[in-house]
């Protein structure tokens, strides 16, 4: 190639860059000013006038996790009295956090509602997402970091959350609320430590996870693979399902933003996983796709998968390696869940159009379990997995009973 090629060439190249610079600069001064997008939960709850709190909590195995606090609402004037509050625990689901809890804002958001209704609302934070990412011996780069699965977030995040949650308020009991897999790692929880039991005076599972052998959709394409996964990781280390880039944040701001043709495609993305529904508002999914997903282990994608090839178990991780399994477990066939041992009161908020906690899988679940006292049945056919987060109707149809519920058990110490 002669100089004087190179240099046009290179002037080309130059130009093009410039242009697509100036394409970029262009389309991101229309994207949706909606700052809720980028702003962490932290920042969301101070913009809407709520008070916010940060502690830090260690796992038995390490791992360092951000629980969250709005300790009253945003119209208390009348002081802070912790004591007189009860306490409620609100766990996300996979790939969830706990902004999951607030992006509704006011009104819309249960986070809020329990805060302004006098509860002292924390909010917890898995290993793994964007908010816990720590650990005292690794980083998330090391191969192990990601080794884990629901079964460690019932055994070690959730019994350390509620303990340091009851040694800070002074309570020997709290409420407990949990999304998707907030419910199956409390399932593991209260199943395999029986002492938690008395620490819950009530767990309400919103689209509860246990049993996945009906699962609907695409998603059950992936099962196929699950055990590949687990040779995978076993071999190679499980990888990170991961936390939303900058660059990832900006195309689905783009392409989901009010305005756009393409915001048809954001909504479908939801409706295949989780199952049609239109009653979530358009208008917020930016919001909403700027923090999901918020991190995660394939290992606990690879669990459930395993709960849709072995239909009707709900059971510890099955590492297909007998000699492992034998080794953990005692038995080269991983050991089930015991739900029947769950004395904890039990309120269940399940869906007829969930394609992910399905009808058939909650009504196993349902019989499995001894404390059931509470089980509203969704029959709105348009009412799915996310919408008892999102859903424009959840504060009527999902919040509203359950904090007539609540009220039931919330003096109990």
């Amino acid at each position: 190639m002669s100089p004087l090629t190179l240099i046009s060439a290179t002037a080309t190249a130059a130009a093009a860059i410039a242009l697509l610079l100036a394409s970029v600069s262009r389309i991101h001064a229309k994207l949706d000013p909606n700052p809720d997008i980028e702003l962490k939960t932290d920042e969301l709850a101070r913009k809407y006038g709520y008070p916010f709190e940060e502690h830090t909590v260690i796992t038995d195995d390490g791992y360092i996790l951000a629980l969250h606090r709005i300790p009253f609402g945003r119209n208390d004037y009348d002081g802070y009295y912790p004591r007189r509050r009860s306490a409620v625990l609100l766990m996300h689901g996979l790939g969830g956090s706990s902004a999951d809890w607030v992006l509704m804002g006011p009104g819309n958001s249960l986070a809020y509602i329990l805060a302004d209704s006098g509860y002292d609302v924390w909010l917890g934070n898995n290993r793994g997402n964007i908010y816990s990412r720590n650990h005292t011996s690794m980083i998330p780069t090391d191969r192990y970091f990601w080794d884990f699965s629901y079964h460690e977030m019932g055994m070690f995040d959730l019994p350390a959350s509620i303990d340091y949650i009851l040694g800070a308020t002074g309570r020997r009991s709290l409420l407990y609320v949990g999304h998707s897999q907030g419910t199956s790692q409390f399932f593991v929880m209260a199943s395999s430590k029986p002492e938690y039991n008395g620490k819950v005076a009530l767990a309400a599972g919103l689209a509860p996870a246990a049993f996945t052998g009906y699962l609907r959709g695409p998603i059950t394409q992936l099962t196929k693979l699950t055990y590949f996964g687990v040779w995978v990781g076993e071999n190679f280390g499980y990888p990170e399902f991961g936390s939303r880039s900058r660059w990832g944040r900006f195309i689905s701001r783009l392409l989901c933003q009010s305005a756009a043709p393409t915001q048809i495609f954001c909504s479908t993305k939801f409706y295949l996983l989780a199952g049609f529904s239109p009653d979530i508002d358009l208008d917020k999914l930016t919001v909403i796709v700027g923090h999901i997903p918020a991190g995660a282990s394939w290992k606990q994608l690879i669990h459930y998968g395993q709960g849709y090839i072995n239909p009707g178990y709900f059971r510890a991780f099955d590492y297909a390696d007998r000699r492992k399994n034998t080794l953990l477990y005692g038995s080269p066939i991983p050991p089930e869940y015991k739900l029947s041992a769950i004395t904890a009161p039990l309120a269940l908020f399940s869906s007829n159009n969930d394609w992910l906690a399905t009808p058939k899988d909650v009504e196993l679940l349902s019989n499995k379990l001894r404390s059931v006292v509470f089980h509203k049945k969704v029959t709105e056919n348009r009412f799915n997995h996310y919408d008892f987060l999102w859903g424009r109707t959840a504060p009527q149809i999902v919040f509203e009973p359950l904090l007539r519920l609540m009220e039931k058990y919330r003096y109990v110490r």
